[in-house]
Formats: structure tokens, C-alpha cells, sequence
């Protein structure tokens, strides 16, 4: 994956960038984002994964996938 993938989940703009650490997950506030998590790429089931491959924003398996980042980042606190 070259380029940053844009999701709406739940009314929220979040980008997911692979990075050096591992996927990054971003929560979009106008034109800057706040970073949230690094997640190995490897945690998220196959079809999650291979929908990131692919850039497949609309696949269930990826959006419930990094709905549980955002959710985990919440009860964090974050």
C-alpha cells in the first residue's frame, strides 16, 4: 500500500498509512491528522489484510478491523 486510505466510520474521517512501525491508524480533523495507533499489520485477519492490499475501503473485514483500533484508542483514552 503506497498511499494513505481514507474510511468514514461512525460520522469519523480516519486514515490508515503503512509505516516503518507497522499500519498507522489516523483520526482526519480537517486537513491535519492525529495519529492514534501503530498496529502490526499481521493482528488483522487475512481478509482485512488483503483488503488493505488492495485499498479496499468498503470490505466489512477491514472497517470492523480498525473500528476496534479507534474503539481500543477510545477506552485508552486517547
Amino acid at each position: 500500500m503506497s498511499d494513505d486510505l481514507t474510511l468514514e466510520i461512525d460520522g469519523e474521517t480516519y486514515v490508515v498509512r503503512q509505516g516503518a512501525e507497522g499500519l498507522q491508524v489516523g483520526r482526519r480533523n480537517g486537513g491535519d491528522v492525529s495519529w492514534l495507533d501503530d498496529v502490526d499489520p499481521a493482528l488483522l485477519p487475512e481478509d482485512a489484510r488483503a483488503a488493505l492490499a488492495e485499498g479496499d475501503t468498503s470490505n466489512e473485514a477491514l472497517r470492523t478491523a480498525l473500528g476496534g483500533i479507534v474503539q481500543a484508542e477510545v477506552e485508552r483514552g486517547g
